[in-house]
Order: C-alpha cells, then structure tokens, then sequence
C-alpha cells in the first residue's frame, strides 16, 4: 500500500478545461433578462440600477461580464474598480460561493481584463439562518455572518450591499440601533434619558473612531 506520504508528494496536474472566451460588455443602455427565473431578473434589476443610478453613486462606468468567474464590475470615479457578484438570495452557500468566485477572478491574471481594488457583493434578501434576528441583537445574522468571515478576499475588501425594491442598503447598525432603542422605550424596557445617554455614548465611540 502506498503511504500517505508518498501520495501527498506526487505532482498532480489537473485535467484541462473547457473554457468559453471571455467578454466584457460596458452598458450604456438598460438589458433586459434572458430568463424569467427571479435570480436571471434581479441580476438585471442590479445593473440596471447601477447604470441609471451612475452619477449619483460616484460610477464612471458599468460592465457586465461573461465567462469569467463574477457577473461584473464597476469603475468608480476615482478609478478604483470592483469586481461584481450578485446574488439573490444570501446564505452561508452563497456567501461561500461569492467569495469562491470572487477568488477565482482574482486570481486568473490571464483572463480577467484588469486588476480590481475590492469588490461588491449583491443580494435582495437573507434566508435561513441568516435571515434570523435574535432579540438581544439589532441586524439579521447575515450582515454579521458576512463581515464576520467573508469580507476579505486576498487582502482585498468585499463588501455586502442589499438592493430590495429599488433601496439600497449597507450593513445598517446606525438605523438597527435606533429601531431598537425605540422599540425598547415603547415595551418601557428603556427609558427616554437612558436612551439618550446611550445614543451620546455611541457618538463618542463613533467620533473617536473617525
């Protein structure tokens, strides 16, 4: 029997394969879905959104991309570019394969078109365990679950941005927080001056942060 020692220093050679030619299309115009199914809709929905949002979100421009690894990427103002994955729902699995896939682009120098400085990743709605909200804590688990383990991709920022209903949302602890000190003060669990001695001290926190 061959040992583990022997198995583990042999060089192994994956098998080749197939791989379509990549394209990269920079919109300038609004696409409509090849499909009626609600993932091939919401990618739409998100491009779509990013064109006709451009100017106002600091966008200089908008690619869609085919066969390679990631549904886009976006040049901001500043030049900074960012791989995009859209994802419509978002779980443990999706999160694991957008960072998969995030990697993957990364790393293929010979096919991706350019370099990227971060990326995007979006989403429409939580499922699962990580659309659970306790009641000691103010976010649903995914923006958590997200920043806690997938928001680093060889050294590069990814971050998390939900598009529901035209809205976009960044990991919203700010508004989560006041949600929740109002509906503490309304079951009479906090009172008005604890609250607003609570909300003085997370201002501090924040500014000696900045």
């Amino acid at each position: 029997m061959t040992t583990l020692s022997e198995l583990i220093s042999r060089g192994i050679t994956p098998e080749p394969k197939a791989q379509n030619k990549p394209n990269v299309e920079t919109l300038s115009a609004p696409i409509q879905a090849k499909s009626k199914k609600p993932h091939a809709k919401y990618e739409v929905e998100v491009f779509n959104f990013l064109l006709a949002n451009k100017e106002v979100l600091g966008i200089k421009s908008v690619m869609k991309f085919t066969a390679l690894l990631v549904d886009g990427a976006i040049e901001l103002l500043d030049d900074k570019r960012l791989a995009l994955e859209i994802k419509f729902r978002m779980n443990w699995e999706k999160a694991c394969q957008a960072e998969c896939q995030l990697r993957n682009f990364m790393k293929e120098t010979d096919r991706r078109p350019f370099p990227v400085d971060g990326g995007i990743v979006f989403f429409e709605e939580f499922s699962g365990d990580w659309n659970r909200k306790a009641d000691c804590r103010f976010l649903e688990n995914g923006w958590s679950h997200w920043y806690r383990g997938h928001s680093v991709v060889d050294g590069l920022r990814v971050d998390l941005l939900r598009l529901r209903a035209g809205k976009l949302d960044s990991f919203p602890m700010g508004d989560a927080i006041v949600a929740k000190i109002g509906g503490l003060m309304k079951t009479g669990r906090l009172t008005g001056e604890e609250a607003s001695r609570f909300l003085e001290q997370l201002g501090a926190v924040q500014d000696n942060r900045e």
